[in-house]
């Protein structure tokens, strides 16, 4: 009697032991790479791409002159929406540029930065190591305008982190946004 044997890995069970090992493998492989971004950045949120917090100010620095925007202003919602959307969903990241006292002062002085200001750090979700802030920088002019950088600012100087990079068709939006609000600003 001649009989065969059906050839390795075509029997159903060993079909099922290959499909479990390779879904295991996989699992095991998103949670670490998970779990080694989210020790990396201290957020475990990291992979979202939203971001609902509420400035409760706006600084605008333009040009030598100060404006600054409250919750309720008419230019309080554009610059707001316009933030959020480029903050959330960044183009880049630079962990080697920074933002020294010097730069901060000329900005603030002579050139044009968006400040954003919460009443406590929040949480920018990225897999960037990019740190909580109760406010964030954001140069319109000049290197750090054109390469569209958001600094998260801790507080203290001349400590920022790397910069997120916002995208170009956001990062025009936003800076659109605080022209108008510049512009309305200067008509009253």
């Amino acid at each position: 009697m001649n009989t065969v044997s059906p050839a390795p890995g075509s029997r159903p069970k060993d079909r099922a032991r290959s499909l479990t090992g390779l879904v295991t493998s996989v699992v095991i492989t998103l949670i670490l790479v998970w779990g080694v971004i989210a020790l990396t950045n201290e957020d475990a949120l990291w992979f979202t791409h939203r971001f609902d917090a509420r400035a409760t100010s706006f600084t605008i620095y333009w040009d030598g002159d100060v404006y600054t925007v409250r919750q309720g202003d008419a230019a309080y919602e554009p610059i707001m929406a316009a933030f959020a959307d480029g903050i959330a969903r960044p183009s880049g990241y630079e962990g080697s540029v920074a933002l020294s006292e010097e730069s901060i002062d000329i900005f603030q002085s002579k050139l044009r930065m968006l400040e954003v200001r919460f009443d406590e750090p929040v949480q920018v979700h990225t897999r960037h190591p990019y740190l909580a802030a109760a406010t964030y920088l954001v140069p319109l002019s000049e290197t750090h305008g054109r390469m569209r950088r958001a600094f998260s600012f801790p507080g203290y100087v001349p400590y920022t982190s790397g910069p997120l990079n916002i995208a170009p068709e956001r990062h025009t939006v936003l800076a659109q946004a605080v022209e108008s609000a510049v512009t309305l600003a200067s008509a009253k």
